[in-house]
């Protein structure tokens, strides 16, 4: 039996499970997948908090997290930001988070969840549609591949160096798998989904 029993998860619309219509996100469809094996006596119980907020940022998460886990007692937490970090404002190089201040909270991130838990994972930005992108339908907002890359590179890297597991998911979506360019559609959140659940068995969190 594994000793992880609460599992907190922190990230922006696609954690939180935007446009996924059929199971609610990756995340919803984490908790489904281990209170189904549960209930077929095929596994133990786990509690997924799913605190993610549309429109996160690495400042978002680094601002909450902390209460949040600590308050639900979890022994373990999953991070997925970048993409609206990298984000341009009305303009492109308008950064929404400077690089080098991403780059400060995801090691301070890493830092204070040290001090909660050894069991850590970030989960990479996915890239996107940019035929929709740029900006996109609803606000002046534009995410380019090339600066969602640069920020995914600075986050594996600052996981790298910190010892933390990092799962590069920048290239498992395509087009297809994106509701509106941005967001995963139900076959992105699968996606998403089998690549997490995969990592949390061999980690035996689940």
């Amino acid at each position: 039996m594994s000793n992880i029993e609460r599992i907190c998860v922190f990230g922006d619309s696609t954690a939180w499970g935007a446009w996924d219509c059929e199971r609610g996100g990756w995340v919803n469809r984490l908790w489904l997948f281990v209170g189904e094996r549960y209930l077929s006596h095929q596994g133990d119980f786990k509690e997924f908090y799913n605190l993610s907020i549309s429109g996160a940022t690495s400042q978002t998460i680094l601002d909450r997290f902390e209460n949040e886990v600590k308050i639900r007692e979890a022994e373990a937490i999953i991070f997925q930001t970048g993409n609206n970090d990298s984000a341009f404002l009305k303009e492109l190089g308008n950064y929404w988070i400077k690089p080098d201040q991403f780059r400060a909270n995801i090691e301070e991130i890493i830092k204070r969840a040290k001090n909660i838990t050894s069991n850590i994972i970030f989960i990479g930005a996915e890239k996107m549609d940019e035929t929709k992108t740029k900006p996109v339908s609803w606000a002046d907002v534009y995410y380019v591949n090339e600066s969602i890359k640069k920020y995914n590179d600075i986050m594996q890297e600052a996981c790298l160096r910190e010892g933390v597991l990092f799962l590069d998911t920048f290239n498992l979506l395509d087009n297809n798998d994106l509701k509106d360019g941005v967001h995963p559609n139900s076959s992105g959140h699968t996606k998403i989904f089998e690549k997490v659940k995969e990592c949390l068995i061999n980690q035996a969190w689940i």
